[in-house]
């Protein structure tokens, strides 16, 4: 009786708690649910729970949730010392809890909670995967058994252990970010353990009782939510460094490497890291996701992601492509700047609770809520399940894994177009044992040789004590004579970040090749500015590599080659060389592409000297024609001062060429077209008028000096609010360009959605989201015109995405006929 009656007082007091702790959430706007057949509640707010992390249901159907107490406490902070795991029953079953109790008090940075089943829960600090469980009954956890200890010197609290899942084949997956870097060791249980220094985030998995540790991917961030979806998938998300958006979703399969390396400094940006497959031995996202994404379970046929940074709840439905998916971002729930979705844990019934931070800072606040996502009562939906594995995956497991699978077997794998299916040859390799059968000097395929060092790569990461620096050497020295770009930037990443400087000259080297890539070209610079000086700069701009550069730009004994990548690989921030340097290089060089690269920085730099020296340019005429009317067309942004040249450019006894150039400056080319131009509908009209016969090197010109520029980047300049159109050359048709000039809204990318945001005083606002909008106390966008403006958080009414895109309608009536025909075959040019 004295039992009963006590759960009577205790539920009366948290129903209470609940009507006099949320007066303060009737002023709490609700998110805004963009599915009609959803509806969001609110569940508990401040004081009931505060700065919520993780969440699941247990056994029986409670709400399990994790309030965080430790992670950057200010000095005054009145709350507890150590962080709480709540138990909320909900006795009535209508969704609401109605008596809560601390179930657990105990760990710093707790970030994550799995049931393990049999009253079990797997806990996720930043230091330590434990096990927890109520062993009598009394519902308040008694048993704790530590699974994993993460022993390191570094202490930031959510860039440790973090995510975590559990698999139906008894592995218990948790993430690990990035740890700033430093030095760590992985303990497990049973004393196995993995080790690392500056890889990057990973994924680990041990079994439930903390046995046999064993890393299962690579390359990531912050690997902040893990799930596994009904086939036995595994995803993740993880927040992107400083500088590389988007953050990213991720198929993640056995022995990958997703491309990230802190070592190569946080923003994401080095020539030795990856963040969409881009270098050999790494694999692709799924998709881009919102900004810092914290959580993501499969739910229906869907991925749902929680973006802390977005204030939004995404969804992603997978569609196969090869042996892995990809997506494209739905925004299901957006909120306001004080929605801070992190966890989310769905209920037998379908609905989903999630947690939310409920304000942007980092420290401890006090604030915190938790919602319920439900189908409205009049919308049961229909029943859908998580796609199946498909035949392209079924086969790369038997590939991977399959007994009967010979080496003949992984090496003809290797060969396939699908990084995904070469990944589980390759994984196969190693986990059967077969590598070191493999003849290296046999393997007349570049994608089994580059495979082949990956594979060895790995077996170091995860085994060090099974590859000897002797072996280790042999390979580099092996792969770097390779005459495969692909297989020379294998062994250069690996000679790198092995620090192996022993490797310097065969590194050297390869800038010797006949015709080395622009790509390759900028990995040997960064190993060798990393191997010189044993580090990477943080930020995107990094003094060593830059101070290299300028080495090789400025040597007039180095092919001419190499110095005109060397300007080009130059950011336009840089104040060297000088603009009369620069000048004067062109000059003597007498090359066309050094002539293009160099009054491209000079005009992105855009310093009076820099117009100045393009002046001079277009007037030289030891010059080439082409590379005058660049520096005509450069002087487009600053054309008033240089009225004279431009004038005198464009006089009928000019070649015609800089004419044309110079009156397209002046814009006297620009005609009142009227009724005489298609309509925008009529595509098959205009592609008869723009669609063939353009010059591309005058379409290069227009897209720098005109409105494409201000959002676009080719070839590293530019702006990158929009896509970056390097890799968009030579893979669009002309009508295709077309098209999206035209009618820019039929198809916007995932990352370059609009938002219209509605301040308190009624002001309309349209604009792309910049960096790290979530963060701080103004909201960064920038408009159509290219220019950049911020609203202050306090100031926003609503945000939501658009489906129209921010690039204008209108864009063919900016320029001339010829000048549109010339841009796209610019576009549309494979790059060289």
């Amino acid at each position: 009786m004295l039992h009963r009656a006590l759960r009577f007082c205790s539920r009366l007091f948290f129903l209470a708690l609940l009507i006099t702790g949320n007066q303060s959430a009737f002023a709490v706007k609700p998110p805004q649910v963009l599915d009609p057949a959803w509806q969001i509640e609110l569940i508990m707010s401040e004081p009931e729970i505060v700065t919520p992390t993780g969440c699941c249901i247990d056994d029986d159907g409670n709400l399990m949730v994790i309030e965080c107490h430790t992670h950057f406490p200010p000095e005054d902070y009145a709350g507890p010392k150590t962080d709480r795991i709540y138990r909320f029953e909900d006795s009535d079953g209508d969704g609401r809890p109605d008596r809560k109790r601390i179930f657990y008090e105990q760990g710093e940075a707790t970030m994550a909670i799995a049931p393990l089943g049999g009253g079990w829960f797997a806990v996720a600090t930043r230091s330590e995967l434990v096990r927890i469980r109520d062993s009598d009954g009394d519902g308040v956890a008694d048993q704790r058994e530590v699974l994993l200890t993460l022993k390191t010197t570094a202490t930031y609290p959510h860039n440790g252990l973090s995510g975590l899942t559990v698999g139906g084949d008894g592995w218990l997956y948790v993430g690990q970010g990035e740890n700033l870097g430093e030095p760590y060791t992985l303990v497990a249980a049973d004393g196995s353990q993995q080790s690392g220094d500056g890889e990057g985030g990973n994924i680990f998995r041990c079994t439930f009782d903390g046995s046999d540790l064993q890393r299962v991917a690579t390359g990531f961030w912050n690997p902040f939510g893990i799930a596994l979806d009904p086939a036995g998938r595994l995803w993740t998300v993880g927040n992107d460094p400083d500088a590389m958006p988007p953050c990213r979703l991720i198929h993640v399969v056995a022995g990958a490497d997703y491309g990230f390396q802190f070592r190569f400094g946080r923003a994401g940006t080095h020539p030795l890291q990856a963040w969409n497959g881009e270098l050999p031995g790494t694999l692709p996202m799924a998709a881009g996701t919102g900004e810092a994404p914290c959580d993501l379970i499969a739910h229906g046929d869907q991925l749902w992601v929680t973006s802390w940074g977005d204030n939004r709840i995404e969804r992603y439905r997978p569609q196969p492509e090869g042996a892995s998916w990809t997506s494209e971002t739905e925004v299901f729930v957006q909120g306001d700047a004080s929605f801070r979705p992190v966890a989310m844990a769905a209920a037998a019934d379908g609905s989903v609770y999630v947690t939310d931070w409920a304000d942007r800072s980092y420290p401890v606040h006090g604030k915190g809520r938790v919602w319920r996502l439900s189908r409205k009562a009049d919308d049961a939906g229909s029943a859908v399940s998580f796609p199946a594995l498909t035949a392209a995956e079924t086969e790369a497991k038997r590939i991977e894994k399959g007994d009967e699978t010979t080496v003949a077997d992984r090496l003809k794998a290797l060969e396939s177009d699908d990084a995904f299916l070469r990944q589980a040859a390759m994984f196969g390799l190693v986990q059967s044992g077969q590598l070191a059968d493999i003849d290296r000097e046999a393997l007349a395929s570049p994608k089994q040789r580059e495979a082949l060092l990956t594979a060895w790569r790995w077996q170091q990461l995860t085994e060090p004590a099974s590859v000897t620096p002797q072996q280790r050497d042999a390979l580099l020295t092996w792969g770097l004579s390779d005459t495969s770009t692909d297989v020379a930037n294998t062994a250069l990443r690996w000679a790198t970040e092995q620090q192996c400087k022993h490797h310097l000259p065969a590194i050297r080297q390869l800038l010797r090749r006949d015709a080395i890539s622009p790509q390759l070209f900028s990995a040997v610079v960064a190993s060798i500015a990393y191997l010189e000086n044993g580090s990477a700069a943080r930020g995107v701009r990094d003094p060593a590599r830059e101070k290299l550069l300028l080495e090789f730009a400025s040597d007039s004994n180095a092919p001419v080659a190499l110095r005109a990548m060397a300007i080009e690989m130059l950011p336009s921030e840089s104040k060297q060389p000088k603009a009369e340097q620069l000048g004067s290089w062109i000059v003597a060089t007498d090359d066309r592409d050094f002539g293009r690269q160099g009054v491209r920085m000079l005009a992105a730099r855009g310093g009076d000297d820099d117009f100045d020296q393009l002046a001079k340019l277009a007037m030289a005429e030891s010059v080439d024609l082409e590379t005058r009317a660049d520096a005509i067309a450069g002087l487009a942004r600053n054309a008033g001062p240089h009225a004279v040249v431009l004038n005198k450019m464009s006089l009928p006894r000019q070649p015609e060429v800089l004419r044309r150039e110079a009156l397209r400056v002046l814009k006297q080319t620009r005609q009142d077209y009227g009724a005489a131009l298609p309509n925008r509908d009529d595509l098959d009209r205009w592609n008869e008028l723009v669609g063939s016969g353009g010059e591309p090197e005058a379409g290069r010109r227009v897209f720098f000096r005109t409105a494409c520029v201000n959002c676009h980047s080719h070839r590293g300049r530019g702006a990158t609010t929009g896509p970056d159109l390097t890799s968009l050359s030579g893979q669009m048709t002309p009508r295709r360009v077309l098209e999206s000039i035209l009618h820019p809204s039929k198809e916007v990318g995932p990352l370059y959605v609009p938002w219209q945001v509605v301040t308190i005083d009624g002001r309309v606002l349209t604009g792309l989201k910049l960096d790290k909008a979530g963060a701080g106390n103004n909201l960064r966008l920038q408009g159509a015109d290219g220019l950049i403006f911020e609203v202050p958080l306090a100031d926003i009414d609503t945000q939501l995405p658009i489906e129209q895109s921010i690039m204008p309608t209108g864009l063919e009536g900016t320029m001339s006929v010829e000048e549109l025909r010339d841009l796209i075959a610019f576009l549309v040019q494979p790059t060289t």
